[in-house]
């Protein structure tokens, strides 16, 4: 049982880390002291994410070397400092610079170990334990959500970021001390793996498994999946206002269910994935993302048809982080899963450009969210004949040993 406190540890780390996803409670007060718009304050939240995706790589590679301990200190002090360097903002280059790539650099750091760490202790519980930590993630909006309003509300918004920058760095930096890595070979008390000539264990190098058949089908459909995802969860409360009519205080309300939703869709779809294989449970949360793109995009005037469609989106892009990084150890092995779920992850800091981009342009342009709708379902279409591709690759591959 004691391997469970790496669980608790990771959970808490990315509490801290899914945070960022609460940027739009944090930009409004800046907005209103500096006269500032929209469209100038939000590259800071597009370059945290970019910024927290491709420094996975480098982050990766130093934890398969180092072991957690090192790259999630690391990750903690960056970003507590970021956040502390926020408070004192007074142009957009230091927002910028402290939230969007200083904070984006801690949580790349912090964010991939921990998934690494629960993964190798967890060879027969992969994908709830990676769905448990990627939880935390998820939930972190709904712990710092009303947390940062109530302070900005009380003591301002300099103060809140100081006083969050604190609380991250002592936080992420003690609970780095817990984590470790497992002992070679290490397997679970009365846990054996299945042993056939088609699960050979494979250790793959990072450029071994960008050469190999399953990445470019896993890596497009990981980008279009989270495309759709961030596409909703980007632009929630708007697009529920817009498309539904739905007044201010029911869409706010809307948009922390979302966070529950995406919260709870880690640990369930992480569940089905260890009780089924989890390519089939891939396709199946395509299956459920494309209903809901339908529902939500011709059933939008009926506020309940645009929330549930909306919540399953949700639901399904808490799957999708649950799920790759288990794939990504399934396929190519756990001994340098800090890198290659890091090349692996520049599919969601892919997805973090295209969709909320992609829902503001056609917003701003063609006076509807809709659009963004309909490509997402064309995507959502594309992932599921790759997934149905990698299923068939699997298959063949195993009739061929």
């Amino acid at each position: 049982m004691t391997r469970w406190k790496y669980v608790a540890a990771s959970i808490v780390i990315n509490l801290c880390l899914g945070a960022v996803y609460a940027f739009s409670v944090l930009i409004p007060p800046l907005e209103k002291e500096f006269s500032w718009k929209r469209i100038e304050t939000s590259p800071a939240f597009t370059m945290a994410l970019l910024t927290f995706a491709l420094s996975m790589i480098p982050a990766g590679r130093l934890q398969d070397k180092k072991g957690p301990r090192t790259a999630v200190s690391i990750g903690g002090l960056m970003l507590g400092l970021g956040m502390i360097l926020a408070s004192y903002t007074n142009s957009l280059a230091w927002l910028y610079a402290s939230y969007g790539l200083l904070v984006g650099l801690g949580i790349g750091f912090s964010y991939g170990a921990p998934i690494a760490t629960c993964s190798k202790w967890f060879p027969d519980k992969r994908g709830l334990a990676t769905g448990l930590v990627v939880f935390g993630f998820g939930g972190g909006s709904i712990v710092f959500a009303p947390l940062w309003s109530f302070l900005i509300e009380v003591y301002g918004w300099r103060f809140t970021f100081a006083l969050t920058g604190i609380i991250f760095m002592a936080l992420t930096l003690s609970l780095a001390q817990i984590l470790r890595n497992p002992p070679k070979d290490y397997s679970p008390s009365g846990w054996k793996p299945i042993t056939t000539s088609a699960s050979t264990k494979i250790e793959m190098e990072p450029m071994e498994m960008l050469r190999s058949l399953k990445f470019p089908l896993l890596w497009l459909s990981y980008w279009f999946g989270t495309t759709s995802g961030l596409m909703v969860i980007g632009q929630a409360k708007q697009i529920a206002m817009e498309l539904a009519d739905m007044d201010g205080v029911l869409a706010s309300l809307l948009v922390s269910i979302l966070g529950g939703f995406n919260a709870l869709g880690r640990i369930f779809w992480g569940f089905i994935g260890d009780k089924i294989e989890r390519e089939k449970t891939l396709a199946l949360i395509f299956l459920t993302c494309l209903l809901a793109l339908l529902v939500s995009s011709s059933l939008f005037n009926i506020q309940l048809f645009l929330a549930i469609g909306m919540l399953l989106i949700g639901f399904c892009f808490g799957g999708f982080l649950a799920l790759y990084p288990a794939l990504t150890s399934d396929y190519y092995g756990s001994k340098n899963l800090g890198v290659n779920y890091g090349f692996m992850f520049t599919a969601y800091g892919a997805g973090s450009i295209l969709g909320p981009i992609m829902a503001g342009y056609f917003h701003d342009f063609h006076g509807s969210y809709l659009p963004a709708f309909h490509v997402s379902t064309a995507l959502i279409l594309i992932a599921i004949f790759l997934v149905l591709l990698l299923i068939r690759v699997k298959r063949k591959r195993r009739t061929e040993t």
